[in-house]
């Protein structure tokens, strides 16, 4: 999503789709953010390789 989301805004041709690419970054972000505070929960429980 952060890949597709820096392309886009490269060549992005008006503000909306700037707009939508924001949306999409943030949202990448987050989901990032979610999914490496869930896998440290794993590591602390053993049960993560």
């Amino acid at each position: 999503m952060l890949k597709l989301a820096d392309e886009g805004d490269a060549h992005r041709e008006d503000v909306g789709c700037g707009v939508l690419y924001g949306i999409l970054r943030d949202a990448g972000y987050k989901i990032k953010k979610t999914a490496e505070a869930e896998k440290q929960a794993h590591i602390k429980k053993g049960r993560w390789d």
